[in-house]
């Protein structure tokens, strides 16, 4: 028992002496989060949506189906020319041939009002079941400048401008309204004096 003991005494130093020999050595644990929500890989975005629409067995008991049938494609193409048929007829109150000034079309629930304005036509969509209002300014495109400009100055005070700019001894509020008179007719330059 005593050469077991002395076995067994020599064998702890030996393991003693050799864990004192070797040091230990050891890193920071540091995370990475995987998810780019939380500060991942933004290129695992896709592969991660992709895993979770597919684990995703949850229907909206509440949301409404669109059939496909025949039924429903001939009410949409219905619903679909109405509504071009629609906008032929405001089309035609507003740019036909006898263009309107004004005036209202009621269909269902909508309610478009137009009015036509010096250089524009402002259009007023209001949907009377929910209240929401849409206002559109449509530029009038091929309106004559020369009568539209006559017109804005009339409305601002510059009256005749036609002996205003050729006279000579005109004063320079009168020239430059004649300025503006020229740009809007399409013959004047955009320096004040035509150099």
């Amino acid at each position: 028992m005593v050469g077991l003991q002395k076995i067994m005494r020599s064998a702890l130093v030996a393991a003693a002496l050799g864990c004192a020999g070797l040091s230990a050595s050891a890193q920071e644990l540091v995370y990475t989060p995987v998810n780019p929500s939380f500060g991942g890989d933004s290129f695992n975005s896709a592969h991660l949506l992709g895993i979770a629409n597919a684990q995703n067995d949850y229907t909206d008991p509440d949301k409404a189906t669109t059939g496909n049938s025949q039924v429903d494609q001939f009410l949409r193409q219905l619903q679909s020319r109405l509504l071009s048929s629609l906008a032929a007829q405001v089309n035609d109150a507003i740019f036909g041939e006898n263009p309107q000034e004004s005036g209202t079309i009621t269909f269902g629930d909508q309610t478009i009002t137009f009015v036509r304005l010096v250089d524009s036509v402002s259009l007023t969509i209001t949907d009377n079941a929910t209240g929401a209002v849409t206002e559109i300014s449509i530029p009038l495109l091929g309106v004559n400048t020369s009568e539209s400009g006559a017109e804005i100055l009339s409305l601002i005070g510059g009256g005749d401008l036609t002996n205003s700019s050729s006279s000579a001894e005109s004063s320079s509020e009168e020239g430059s309204l004649a300025d503006l008179d020229a740009l809007l007719n399409g013959s004047g330059d955009l320096v004040p004096g035509g150099f």
